[in-house]
Formats: structure tokens, C-alpha cells, sequence
């Protein structure tokens, strides 16, 4: 029997003279143009490549007049142009009936794109998705850009020494299939992380929910002035290519970098109302030690609400509860509450803090509680 206590405790770059504000429109109710990875708020450590997810839809039957979508990050100097993204299927899929949708939800592989930004500089930057297409009748050519999603890239403060150590976080841990895709959740966030401001004072419009990438990091401790390739596998409930888009198995950690982003990217397969879930195992290799965590595991939700914190299909805990969205959070267990042990350090996801224990399995006593990070802890 598993017991459960849960206690809440840089350099100006791009374009010069043009405002990202103006340059920028909001796009109408009716078509959709979302960054569903990575999260508002989120933190890299430099150097870093970081995938960027895009989701789009023309309210009608998805991507019919959309033929391009462009990636953007911008400042307060101006624009930088990331390049087009790469749809993940070229052949759109049998549409899928919904019975609480209207108008009918496809597939959502064939209307996403993906683009790499990388050598990231350090700094703050808002990414943007622009998808362009044009009207059959009468011909006209138009454009939707998404909302922004806010990121910052920091210089890397750990020093690193041989031999060469690994490890892997749920850097954010909950995937969204989207079978309401069309629901765009108003919800609250802070303009600057900090718990002191919590409940937040604004009111921004984001993707809290469909469709929503998770994501890994697998971290590196040593020698970094060669690539380094990290094996992992996958279990858990969720099935490749059924209920994600297939892993390859490895990520390589390029020279001069401290991690690597592995996204989770769910599918929408006509399934309702049930979760799945996705570990992922660091496995053994001569060329490095793994570390811990040396596992870290993803939740892939079809429907609303959000599951409250509890026990999973698979007997692995969710640890779930609301925070300012882009804090610091470290979440620690015991089994005597009086020592107690750090599980992860991570941050608040669109105003939820979520942790998933792949290993409350194996304990048949366990307290979890969360506790609050003033500042962004060292990479």
C-alpha cells in the first residue's frame, strides 16, 4: 500500500528600428496558430538547441489554405527569423470523429511543424509561429501569427569534471492529445516567476490545454568538448505511435552543451478519457555513468479536467497543485517525515506544478511535498 502526504510548501540580436508588437497580429477565434512546446516561462541552460512545436488550424478542416508556417524570437531590439518548420507528416490523415466537438477534429500529427532553433543566445525571448497560406475565392493571401511564448536562455554556471555522469528530468511532464483543440484556456500567469506575487496579477491567454507537447532533458556532468550519444528506452502505458510520435531510442548531447530536449509529441487517436503514461530509462553505456534520476516519466492526458494528484493506471503518483507559472519547484519525499530526499528541481508548467515518481511502485510508504525555489537553481 502506497501512503501519500502532499504538502505545498544578453545581447541585443536581430532586426534594429522594428517593433515586435507591431510586427505581430493576433489571430481570430476561428483558426488557431499555437507554440505548444516549449512552455511560457520556461529556462535553458546555454548552449542549448531547442525544438519548437507549433500546432495550427484553420477552423475549418486544418491546414486546407495554410501551405507555410515560419518560426520567429524576438526582443525588445527587434526580430530574429528562425526559418519555416518542418511539418511532421506529409500525408494528412482520415479524420477522426469527436462527440463533443461541432465541427470534427483530424488528426493532429499532419498540422504540426517543427523547427530547431540552435546556438541560442543567451537572453529573453518571446517565439512566435506565423502560418501563411491564401484564399481560394477570392484569391487573397493572408497570415496568423500565434501568442507569444516567453523563454529565457542563461549562461551555464557548473563546472565540469570527468567522468563523464547522466541523468534525466520530466523538464515538462504533461502532454495534451487535443481532441478540444478549439478551447483556448484563459488562465493567470506572472510576468516575472517569483512565488512572492502568487496569486499572479495578470491575465494572459495560453495552452493549458490541447494539444501540448511534454518534454525531457537528458543532463551531462563532465567532459563536454565532444558529442556524446545517450541511450535510453521507453515504458509505461502509452504505446509508440499510437498515443505519441515515436522516440528513436538515443539523443546526442552536441559539443560544448550540457543537455539535450527530447519533446513527447501526442497523437489524437480517438481515444477519451484516458491517460497514458510514457518512462523513460537511461541505459548503461561505457562512454558514461548514469546518474539520478536515471528515469523520469511523462503523462499523456485525452480529456478535461486535469486529473488531481493521485495514483496512476501504472501505480506511479502524480504529484499535481497550482503555482505561479515559471517558478522554481523542487519536490522531495520521505518515507518518515522526517528525512526527506530531493526527487527533482523544475518549474511551474502554465500555472501547475506536476511531477510524476516512476518509482512510487517500489515503495510501500512514501510522502511527497513540494517546496518553493526563490531563485533558478544551477544547471
Amino acid at each position: 500500500m502506497l501512503a501519500v502526504l502532499f504538502l505545498l510548501s544578453g545581447q541585443p540580436v536581430g532586426a534594429q528600428g522594428v517593433s515586435p508588437t507591431a510586427y505581430f497580429q493576433e489571430p481570430p477565434l476561428d483558426q488557431v496558430v499555437r507554440i505548444t512546446s516549449p512552455a511560457y516561462h520556461a529556462t535553458f541552460y546555454a548552449p542549448v538547441e531547442i525544438p519548437i512545436f507549433a500546432y495550427v488550424h484553420d477552423g475549418i478542416v486544418g491546414l486546407a489554405n495554410f501551405s507555410s508556417v515560419e518560426f520567429y524570437a524576438s526582443n525588445s531590439v527587434g526580430i530574429i527569423d528562425l526559418g519555416p518548420g518542418t511539418r511532421l507528416s506529409e500525408v494528412p490523415p482520415t479524420p477522426v470523429a469527436q462527440p463533443n466537438i461541432v465541427t470534427g477534429v483530424v488528426e493532429r500529427l499532419y498540422m504540426v511543424y517543427c523547427r530547431v532553433w540552435t546556438n541560442v543566445p543567451t537572453g529573453s525571448y518571446a517565439l512566435r509561429a506565423v502560418a501563411r497560406g491564401t484564399e481560394l475565392n477570392p484569391v487573397i493571401s493572408y497570415s496568423r501569427t500565434s501568442p507569444p511564448v516567453n523563454i529565457t536562455i542563461i549562461a551555464s554556471t557548473t563546472n565540469h569534471v570527468t567522468p563523464e555522469v547522466v541523468n534525466v528530468v520530466a523538464s515538462d511532464p504533461v502532454a495534451i492529445a487535443g481532441t478540444n483543440a478549439f478551447w483556448i484556456w484563459r488562465g493567470t500567469t506572472n510576468a516575472i516567476p517569483a512565488w512572492t506575487n502568487w496569486p499572479p496579477a495578470q491575465w494572459v491567454t495560453f495552452t493549458n490545454w490541447g494539444p501540448k507537447n511534454a518534454l525531457f532533458t537528458v543532463h551531462r556532468f563532465g567532459d563536454v568538448s565532444s558529442n556524446l550519444t545517450v541511450n535510453y528506452s521507453l515504458s509505461g502505458t502509452a504505446v509508440s505511435n499510437v498515443d505519441y510520435v515515436g522516440l528513436p531510442g538515443n539523443v546526442t548531447i552536441p559539443i560544448g552543451a550540457a543537455a539535450a530536449l527530447i519533446p513527447v509529441v501526442p497523437l489524437d487517436n480517438s481515444a477519451t478519457n484516458v491517460s497514458k503514461t510514457l518512462i523513460l530509462s537511461l541505459n548503461a553505456s561505457t562512454n558514461y555513468v548514469v546518474g539520478r534520476p536515471a528515469r523520469a516519466e511523462a503523462l499523456i492526458l485525452d480529456y478535461w479536467p486535469r486529473p488531481l494528484p493521485w495514483l496512476l493506471a501504472d501505480r506511479s503518483f502524480h504529484v499535481s497543485t497550482n503555482g505561479p507559472d515559471g517558478a522554481w519547484f523542487s519536490v522531495q519525499s520521505s518515507s518518515d517525515l522526517l528525512n526527506w530526499s530531493t526527487l527533482a528541481t523544475n518549474q511551474v508548467v502554465n500555472g501547475s506544478l506536476d511531477f510524476l515518481d516512476p518509482d512510487a511502485p517500489s515503495n510501500a510508504i512514501h510522502f511527497y511535498r513540494t517546496v518553493a525555489l526563490t531563485n533558478t537553481p544551477a544547471d
